[in-house]
């Protein structure tokens, strides 16, 4: 018995369509667990590194007060002076007291602290432990630690409750050892931060601090977490806290999963924060799982449905004319994928698709005009940011206001005050510039000169030799503004770090390429150089990434900067630009990029 051609088609149509279905559900749901799982376990990562910066700043703000503390004028000079006798001791407590009640009084997270010094171990002490002897530390086992280091954080007990401290050497004016300054934070001030809103419950996770050195600071107490550090950690007799295992010491800014008995978590370890520490968090697997499992499940329930309902679509389908009007579309479709909007698909006589075919050619035509109106929209929003920006900075009231204190330091003779102020109100007016994105390369100097004029007021005691060696006719040639500063204050900041005794050395020189049509500035330091694999691409520091991202948007990527270890001794950054003489061959430059971004939109749609 003959059957015709469409039901031929369409039974074997179904019945490969069952079968590949029924592979394609159970492998999209493995991928799809996998995926979700992957994802899942990315997303609570990162909140972990941003709760781990959270850290940074709570640790920093505890050891600047302790860095505060050790360099007190007042405190180093008590220590410094001999005890006359037992009202000297009295009163010398009563100040260092006073001393610390100020710092805990500015720092509400600190739970208490203390200075721990033998100097008043033959006189009567305060009861309320502010000033102790250090044999009350020496006890702690983790005491030695400091004969080789001069501060540090270590864990400690105080009536009872977990603190986290840190510890600073106190110095007198020889620089010989009187004590030492504790401040103490208790571990629920550290997790109080760490936010249920981001996935992070300091009450239902396990969570662990660690420092530098592997070493487990602090953690939260929930049901079930001893058994759970003893997996990750390990301590013994001759160290008085938990470190992490070998396997774990090194790993930062990862996740894995973690078997212990029949219970299985997802373990997380943070990269490392500006000190260095880590946070580490076990999660139990099932509740984190349990709505993306629920989901597979639908997800196959679906697949068996549409599998049943395909018998009589795919049936129905088969006995109609569609390929040629599929295909009508489809080549259409990929018009546009080529950026062409003008295509437009010829009326088709079956009416779902004629009408389809209108939408397309509808749509087509609003993804041309959308294109433009974006294109617009997006410098008019620039601008708009911009002057926005300009008038919420209330230029000639800030510049007013700097004036007044200028002329008021004058009268009482506050010469480095008055050229501080001087220097920054430069530095704003050159640094807005009525709203213009080139500046002339005179004003781009005199800006870098305002820096390095704060900066020497701001560190008088080192020498700061900074030169500029830029010919006369280049200096009048336009550049993006704000461009050399932030290399002079990397420098500053970075290449001279380790080196206090050195002086500061910064050169500025600029020369025009002749061959290549370009103007060349060169920044060069005889610093200690760029580490090894520095790249400018994986730089923590945004204001470099930023001077490179606007010398593209202005003048295109065939400029741009380069950096490198001078093999004399420190960095050169070297900046290619284009050589603009005047205002308008600055402002045609912003509009040719303009115009070449717009077409770059238009190639990428």
């Amino acid at each position: 018995m003959s059957r015709k051609v469409t039901t031929i088609i369409v039974i074997s149509v179904v019945a490969l369509f069952a079968v590949v279905l029924t592979l394609v559900s159970l492998v999209s749901y493995r991928i799809f667990f996998d995926f979700t799982s992957r994802e899942i376990s990315e997303t609570r990562l990162a909140l972990l590194n941003e709760n781990t910066d959270k850290l940074s700043g709570i640790s920093r703000n505890i050891s600047d007060a302790g860095y505060y503390l050790a360099g007190n004028e007042k405190i180093i000079q008590i220590f410094s002076e001999p005890v006359l006798d037992a009202f000297d001791a009295i009163t010398e407590q009563r100040e260092l007291r006073d001393q610390l009640t100020i710092m805990k009084g500015l720092k509400p997270k600190i739970h208490s602290l203390g200075i721990y010094t033998d100097r008043y171990s033959n006189y009567s002490q305060f009861t309320d432990g502010t000033v102790d002897t250090i044999d009350k530390l020496a006890q702690q086992p983790w005491f030695s630690m400091f004969d080789e280091m001069d501060s540090g954080w270590v864990p400690w007990e105080e009536n009872g409750r977990s603190m986290v401290s840190f510890v600073h050497r106190l110095v007198d004016y020889k620089g010989s050892k009187v004590g030492y300054v504790m401040i103490n934070v208790t571990e629920d001030s550290f997790f109080s931060d760490l936010s249920a809103a981001d996935h992070l419950d300091p009450s239902r996770d396990l969570l662990l601090i660690v420092d530098t050195g592997g070493r487990v600071l602090a953690r939260t107490q929930v049901e079930g977490s001893q058994e759970l550090i003893e997996l990750l950690a390990y301590k013994n007799e001759e160290m008085p806290f938990y470190r992490l295992r070998d396997e774990y010491e090194l790993l930062a800014d990862h996740h894995e999963l973690l078997v212990h008995d029949t219970d299985r978590y997802l373990l997380l370890i943070s990269a490392r924060n500006y000190d260095r520490w880590r946070l580490v968090q076990v999660i139990p697997i099932d509740p984190l799982y349990e709505e993306t499992r629920r989901l597979g499940t639908l997800v196959l329930i679906l697949g068996v449905a549409a599998l049943l309902l395909s018998v009589p679509l795919v049936y129905w389908l088969g006995n109609r004319i569609i390929l040629r009007p599929i295909r009508k579309i489809i080549q259409g479709m990929k018009q546009v994928e080529r950026g062409n909007f003008k295509v437009q698909v010829e009326p088709l006589y079956v009416e779902e698709f004629d009408h389809l075919a209108n939408r397309f050619n509808h749509m087509a035509g609003e993804l041309q005009r959308l294109i433009e109106q974006i294109e617009r929209a997006h410098w008019e929003r620039r601008d708009a940011e911009m002057k926005m920006l300009q008038t919420q900075i209330m230029p000639h009231f800030l510049y007013n206001t700097l004036d007044i204190i200028h002329w008021k330091a004058m009268d009482y003779h506050a010469e480095e005050i008055s050229l501080m102020v001087n220097a920054l109100s430069k530095m704003f007016r050159i640094g807005l510039s009525g709203g213009r994105h080139f500046i002339r390369l005179h004003d781009e100097l005199e800006h870098v000169k305002c820096y390095i004029d704060i900066q020497r007021a701001r560190m008088a005691n080192r020498e700061i030799r900074y030169e500029v060696n830029v010919p006369g006719s280049l200096k009048e040639c336009f550049v993006p503004k704000i461009i050399l500063q932030p290399f002079i204050e990397n420098s500053m900041k970075h290449g001279y770090a380790n080196r206090p005794d050195e002086p500061v050395r910064i050169s500025v020189d600029a020369a025009l390429d002749e061959e290549g049509g370009r103007l060349i500035i060169r920044i060069a330091d005889q610093g200690e150089g760029l580490p090894e694999g520095w790249s400018l691409e994986r730089t923590a520091g945004i204001g470099m990434r930023n001077v490179q991202e606007r010398i593209w948007m202005y003048c295109g990527r065939a400029y741009g900067i380069t950096a490198r270890r001078r093999a004399e001794g420190g960095t050169e950054i070297v900046i290619e630009l284009p050589v603009l003489r005047t205002q308008e061959e600055a402002d045609a430059s912003l509009e040719m990029r303009s115009e070449r971004l717009g077409q770059d939109m238009r190639d990428l749609t």
